[in-house]
């Protein structure tokens, strides 16, 4: 057997820190000890992400950087707004239907563009079209709520993972529009700030923000 065959590079990686920004190897996702707990990291083309699953002072060890690191321009506010008004537009409150959005960046154009991909949509449920080619390149799936559902349903967790990808529900969109972020690294689903992701505009409001600050205030 020849000796200059190259090893396949692990899929799920497990590192102590040894710097602030050690670099991510795994192909699909690596966890790693730091000083400031154990993170669950991982890195596409668009952005590489670390994320706290445990908080806790480990001595010895370098704290591991916290957040999102992305690769392409922000994302302006005013796509929220496209996406917001669309929504709006879409049905009335009183005839509710939720609605995906894939949020993409186009190669061609050097861009962030959006998509709307709903199919079988009802008031508290939807799938989106995996046919379209923008579904593959989605760096961001957005989907509505109807009004008051602020919480990602379990139907939401069922569906969002396995897939690494950042996730986001809009909800009351035709009043007091609410936002809430989450990052999927496969088997994992964190929080996260609308901050992480881009601009948000204002007069929406983000509930993981309000949450971190109820629950300081606890």
């Amino acid at each position: 057997m020849s000796s200059n065959l190259i090893a396949p590079p692990n899929l799920v990686g497990h590192k102590i820190a040894a710097g602030e920004n050690d670099p991510i190897n795994a192909a699909l996702f690596e966890y790693l000890l730091a000083g400031n707990g154990l993170f669950v990291r991982a890195s596409r083309r668009e952005f590489a992400v670390s994320m706290p699953l445990t908080v806790q002072r480990i001595s010895g060890l370098p704290n591991g950087a916290i957040g999102i690191v992305w690769r392409k321009p922000p994302i302006n506010a005013s796509l929220w707004v496209e996406i917001l008004l669309h929504a709006q537009q879409g049905h009335t409150s009183s005839n509710f239907k939720e609605e995906i959005y894939l949020i993409y960046w186009d190669k061609v154009l050097g861009s962030w563009q959006w998509s709307a991909s709903g199919r079988e949509q009802t008031w508290a449920s939807t799938v989106a079209d995996d046919t379209l080619p923008e579904y593959a390149d989605c760096c961001i799936e957005l989907h509505t709520h109807p009004p008051g559902a602020l919480h990602f349903s379990r139907a939401d967790d069922r569906d969002e993972s396995g897939k690494f990808r950042i996730f986001a529900i809009l909800i009351d969109v035709h009043d007091k529009p609410k936002i809430r972020f989450r990052c999927g690294v496969y088997d994992h689903l964190v929080p996260i700030p609308a901050t992480w992701v881009g601009r948000m505009p204002h007069g929406i409001i983000d509930l993981n923000e309000i949450d971190a600050v109820v629950e300081m205030l606890s």
